[in-house]
């Protein structure tokens, strides 16, 4: 949906992916009242009766048909459910899995402590491997050929910065140093192996079970990339900034520390060259430029200096190594 987008249409978008998704459980049996709304922003999500019930967000997505047959590549490490049926009906596609009994990670996260937040990132992380290890040459006809968070190109890339700067948000010493890391990123990238990405590692995408991260979800944003693309989803966990009016406690800052430091465990071996690390600063700052984009679209654009896009490209801007500095400095 776009920003133009009027509730009227957004209304009847919602009334009919609501109607799709009950037709699906009428065709497994299962009452679509008893069924409960999922989380998630780029397709709806119903859970009932055993089943889960994915719905494209729009009639022009075409991911989730795609994924099934992704998901059949990828290893039991990777906890995928198992794909019941999908198909496409009133324009709209639509997937069918068995529900996991678990919860989403990012859910779970403000209940966990310090030494479950490492338990929970180093489970996500594994299973993130576990996709990385699929053949490429077998992922390539059903990875997605680009990845809406990150540019496909130099040109592309840094039209997203010149956007930011000709509206005043980035002034020209940031643009110009931001640009520099983008070149380097995509000098890097030419000799850069890919591998399969999940493409949106968030904990979002993640399930917990009250003990372990039992499944990685959601692959509709999948696509063959360095490594480094991941593994950027997994530093941000530990180093984006807090939040702008946050008062950290004394144990909030221990937890954070601690994570931090199982972070960059995982993180090293990926990070050794000064190649690894500039694929790793482009791919932040793509993604954090997309980001900034999208939430300046939406009411209350003034006050973005307090956002965690904004703040995460000045500190690439203004810091070697922005908010991973303690991270890369290692």
């Amino acid at each position: 949906m776009t920003g133009t987008t009027t509730g009227r249409e957004r209304a009847a978008h919602a009334a009919q992916t609501a109607a799709v998704a009950a037709e699906i459980f009428r065709r497994h049996g299962v009452d679509f009242a008893s069924a409960r709304r999922a989380a998630g922003w780029t397709n709806a999500t119903w859970l009932g009766g055993g089943l889960a019930v994915r719905v494209a967000g729009s009639t022009a997505a075409q991911d989730l048909v795609r994924e099934t047959r992704l998901g059949r590549l990828l290893p039991p490490e990777v906890g995928y459910p198992t794909v019941l049926d999908s198909g496409t009906t009133r324009g709209c596609e639509w997937v069918v899995t068995q529900e996991i009994p678990a919860t989403s990670l990012d859910e779970a996260w403000p209940t966990l402590d310090g030494d479950q937040r490492v338990t929970a990132t180093r489970q996500l992380w594994e299973r993130a491997r576990a996709v990385h290890r699929v053949d490429p040459a077998s992922a390539a006809p059903v990875a997605r050929t680009r990845n809406p968070f990150y540019a496909q190109s130099p040109d592309e890339a840094e039209d997203g910065l010149l956007r930011l700067h000709t509206a005043g948000v980035l002034t020209d010493t940031e643009h110009e140093r931001l640009s520099a890391a983008l070149d380097r990123h995509w000098a890097a990238l030419s000799d850069a192996d890919p591998v399969l990405n999940h493409g949106d590692l968030s904990p979002v995408n993640a399930l917990w079970d009250g003990t372990d991260v039992v499944s990685l979800l959601d692959f509709e944003f999948a696509v063959l990339a360095p490594v480094q693309l991941d593994l950027n989803e997994l530093v941000k966990m530990a180093y984006a900034p807090v939040q702008a009016d946050a008062q950290p406690t004394a144990e909030e800052h221990a937890d954070r520390t601690l994570l931090q430091e199982a972070v960059a465990d995982l993180a090293r071996p990926l990070l050794s060259t000064d190649a690894d690390i500039d694929l790793l600063t482009g791919y932040s700052i793509q993604l954090e430029t997309w980001g900034l984009e999208r939430e300046l679209a939406k009411p209350g654009s003034q006050a973005y200096p307090q956002w965690e896009p904004y703040r995460m490209l000045v500190a690439w801007a203004h810091t070697d190594g922005g908010c991973y500095a303690p991270l890369l400095e290692r």
